[in-house]
């Protein structure tokens, strides 16, 4: 994603956008496109966003299906603002779209957690909007800008509230599972032990058993990869770094919503 992983925000003009991500730099839409199809360059809705101050600060895109999509593709820009980088994290709007006609423009809210550099998204759909490039409306698109902006001052609040959550080993080993199958579901490449899920990866998390930091080392490690288990023929193998937009997405979403409903239960116990 071609992280600045500080907290000093680093803005990445239009140039920089593009050079990362070509496909972002589209002028026109993939032929196969109908005529009801509105295209709505990615630039200018990046442009519509940074006058309400939003700063883009990382973008990425998926590989190419075929060489006739090449530079229509599906990309994904984060931005932040000033006022949302505070208590050791980020807030974050990422923005996807796609000019193939694979993709409708899509606003989510997320956040990079500065102590890894480690970013993710909200699973609540609250925090998510979809824009058909057919009838797009520019107006709604920045009005909804500012909604997932409201959730995610909202979202702070939630993730204080969950480090002060502190899990049992029991709870921890329940909420793992779940991560798990969530993950890997019943048919993975790789056996991976629920309980490697778990790993910490710095030991000042070696005595923290709160809800958050359980979250934040299940969403890092299946993210970040390297997870040891046996392949389908028994042999050693790890898992690889998640590198597709829209399966970190969905990961990233489904171990929020477990977090959400295990907060929900702690806290009516």
């Amino acid at each position: 994603m071609n992280y600045q992983n500080t907290q000093t925000i680093n803005a990445l003009s239009n140039e920089d956008l593009v050079k990362i991500a070509p496909s972002i730099g589209a002028t026109k839409p993939h032929a196969r496109n109908s005529n009801k199809y509105s295209f709505v360059p990615t630039l200018a809705a990046v442009d519509w966003l940074r006058k309400d101050n939003w700063i883009p600060t990382a973008a990425s895109e998926v590989a190419a299906k075929h060489e006739g999509t090449r530079g229509y593709q599906k990309h994904v820009i984060r931005f932040t603002r000033p006022d949302l980088v505070l208590k050791g994290r980020r807030m974050e709007l990422a923005m996807f779209n796609s000019h193939d006609g694979g993709s409708s423009f899509r606003l989510v809210a997320g956040l990079l957690e500065f102590i890894c550099a480690n970013s993710m998204v909200s699973g609540d759909k609250m925090a998510e909007y979809l824009h058909r490039h057919v009838g797009f409306n520019g107006t709604k698109f920045v009005e909804q800008a500012k909604m997932v902006n409201t959730y995610m001052e909202k979202t702070t609040e939630k993730i204080d509230q969950w480090g002060t959550i502190e899990l049992t080993p029991d709870e921890r080993g329940v909420y793992c599972r779940a991560a798990h199958h969530a993950v890997f579901g019943d048919d993975a490449a790789i056996e991976i032990r629920p309980e490697a899920l778990l790993q910490r990866r710095r030991y000042s998390q070696n005595n923290m058993n709160d809800l958050w930091t359980t979250f934040n080392n299940c969403q890092e490690n299946v993210i970040k990869g390297g997870l040891r288990g046996r392949g389908t023929t028994g042999r050693r193998a790890s898992t690889r770094a998640i590198k597709s937009i829209d399966k970190d997405r969905k990961i990233n979403q489904a171990l929020w919503t477990i977090t959400e409903h295990f907060a929900k239960y702690k806290m009516a116990a």
